[in-house]
């Protein structure tokens, strides 16, 4: 009895530390655990009333406070914060890794060729990395290619003083919009643009890779996916204008599929309708209103005039020569209206100008045959003259009253007066005097090119490229044939060095010439003799002093197959130099 008394009072009421995170309640543990009357308050510091019957000590119980949302919340940001902070660790282990066994891209010494023309100035930008914020991986068969925000930034805004002026298809807003939408939106668009703002920098190199990458895109948001955005014509203009490099036969040219694709689509997309149709842009944020869809569609048929025309190709056979309302009131209305914006006026003046160039080659293929008949000579004379006059009226309906790239109307306008020649150049009913007289036409013509050409030759458009590559062939034809006298031929080579040394200027992007480079200089090696020796009239066998007779067929694109037909003849006979050959270099 003693022993159990001494027990007893060895018992005792225990009150637990205080927790941040809980309450000490007045009950003890064991009887909230059978939900009994509690009274330790009152027997302390002895063991409530059930725990000393039972001989336990006793233990207020203590409540935690439950975790509330806000503070759940916290704990979930601060797992995401340290998640990213992992992640980022990893990448940046793996970006080192990669830079380490990665082959970097060699960027070749800048060029100190001085560049005076619209596109002013060659732009340096930040070195390129491959462990950026935007990344193109289309060929698996090359390294990809990523960028940074300031590096995108900085091409985007070389893309907008230096080229959006040739192409006016996208606003001021445009430019300002979020980078990492665009990219997000449309890729293809957003690549096309850092491709072609590569060419006033000094990154041949990464110009080459971009645009092997940029090739697979074309497929895969094209031909491999429907097109539902208006700005996949946005990207596919910038690559007509601007063309991607093609090393494959200059008849399959790569472009002239893009232009195809490109008409298209335009259709599908109701460009050529006043109302566009709205749901093929759904997916798009980015506002485009009716002005610069209505350019998209005038655009379009410029560029698809011009490929045409510069390969040669029929437009009934291939492009289809259509007229609609858009064309119509631009090219016949619009042009006289000296109240529209001045992109829109050029724009007009370009189509104009190209229009006249499409119905000019439609008319001469229907006039060319194999035997000129004496009426069908007639026509083709009358046609010469006619579309000379039409395109000096040209000259002063738009030179005089344009401000605007007043530069590139006027080489639209003597382009249009080469192509015109091209034709004259063939065999017509007339006499060694009078070919004479358009032989000079022709010359004075290219001359007036290479006045209004100049600077940067890498970043021109087609509408300069064009005019100064048909500009170089044909005095170059010109130059190893005996048409003219000593004193013309010598005027001629200088003019054709000059015209040579502006293609060549910008020696890191010189393989975007490979072709040309190559028939100039096959054709500079050919004998003299060689080449009047291949001047025969293929209906009598005779000697001729036409400059193209057996190429005819391929319009405008005559001169450069008649070219590289007398080159393949070379080769195939194997002909060697007799100590006639005057090279015009």
């Amino acid at each position: 009895m003693i022993m159990s008394l001494q027990s007893k009072n060895r018992l005792k009421l225990i009150i637990p530390n205080n927790q941040p995170n809980g309450k000490i309640l007045k009950t003890c543990s064991r009887c909230r655990l059978h939900k009994t009357k509690c009274d330790a308050i009152k027997t302390d510091p002895l063991p409530c009333s059930h725990c000393l019957k039972k001989n336990l000590n006793c233990t207020l119980d203590i409540i935690k406070k439950p975790i509330t949302r806000s503070k759940s919340l916290d704990i979930i940001e601060k797992l995401n914060i340290e998640v990213r902070e992992l992640n980022q660790i990893l990448d940046s282990y793996i970006s080192r890794k990669n830079a380490i066994t990665a082959t970097k891209l060699i960027v070749p010494t800048p060029s100190i060729s001085e560049i005076q023309s619209c596109i002013t100035t060659i732009e340096e930008i930040p070195s390129i990395s491959t462990h950026g914020e935007f990344t193109i991986s289309s060929n698996v068969q090359i390294k990809p290619v990523s960028l940074m925000e300031s590096q995108v930034a900085s091409l985007f805004r070389i893309y907008e003083e230096n080229f959006n002026q040739y192409l006016p298809i996208f606003s001021s807003e445009f430019f300002k919009s979020d980078l990492k939408q665009l990219y997000d939106e449309n890729k293809l668009l957003f690549w096309s643009i850092i491709t072609t703002s590569l060419l006033t920098t000094n990154s041949s190199d990464m110009y080459q890779v971009s645009s092997s990458h940029l090739k697979s895109l074309v497929v895969e948001s094209i031909w491999m996916s429907t097109p539902r955005s208006v700005y996949v014509i946005s990207s596919l203009l910038i690559l007509t204008t601007w063309p991607l490099p093609n090393y494959n036969s200059i008849e399959d040219n790569l472009t002239i599929k893009f232009v195809s694709i490109m008409k298209s689509l335009s259709l599908q997309f109701g460009l050529h309708k006043l109302e566009f149709i709205t749901e093929f842009s759904h997916k798009t944020k980015i506002n485009v209103d009716n002005v610069i869809r209505e350019r998209f569609y005038k655009l379009v048929n410029i560029n698809s005039n011009y490929w045409i025309m510069y390969l040669g190709i029929s437009n009934n056979n291939y492009n289809g020569f259509m007229n609609d309302y858009i064309i119509n009131k631009a090219t016949n209305k619009d042009i006289y209206n000296q109240e529209l914006e001045k992109e829109d006026k050029f724009i007009n003046s370009m189509l104009k100008i190209s229009m006249i160039q499409s119905k000019l080659n439609e008319n001469m293929n229907n006039l060319i045959s194999v035997k000129i008949s004496p009426g069908a000579n007639t026509s083709k004379l009358i046609n010469f003259n006619m579309f000379e006059i039409i395109i000096d009226d040209l000259n002063k309906l738009l030179v005089d009253n344009n401000n605007y790239l007043n530069n590139l109307i006027q080489v639209s306008i003597q382009y249009s007066k080469l192509q015109l020649f091209i034709y004259a150049m063939s065999k017509s009913e007339i006499t060694k005097q009078e070919y004479e007289v358009y032989i000079r036409k022709v010359i004075a013509c290219c001359f007036e090119i290479i006045s209004l050409v100049s600077g940067n030759y890498t970043a021109l458009s087609i509408y300069y490229k064009f005019p100064i590559e048909l500009t170089a062939l044909i005095l170059l034809r010109i130059y190893k044939s005996e048409i003219l006298e000593i004193e013309e031929h010598e005027q001629v080579k200088t003019q054709f060095k000059k015209v040579y040394d502006l293609i060549s200027s910008n020696e890191p992007f010189q393989f975007l010439n490979e072709k040309l480079f190559k028939i100039i200089d096959k054709f500079d090696k050919l004998d003299n003799e060689f080449i009047v020796s291949k001047q025969v009239d293929i209906d009598t066998d005779e000697p001729s002093f036409f400059l193209i007779n057996k190429m005819k067929n391929y319009l405008v694109g005559s001169l450069v197959y008649e070219m590289t037909y007398l080159i393949h003849e070379s080769e195939k006979d194997n002909i060697e130099t007799n100590g006639t050959n005057e090279s015009i270099f």
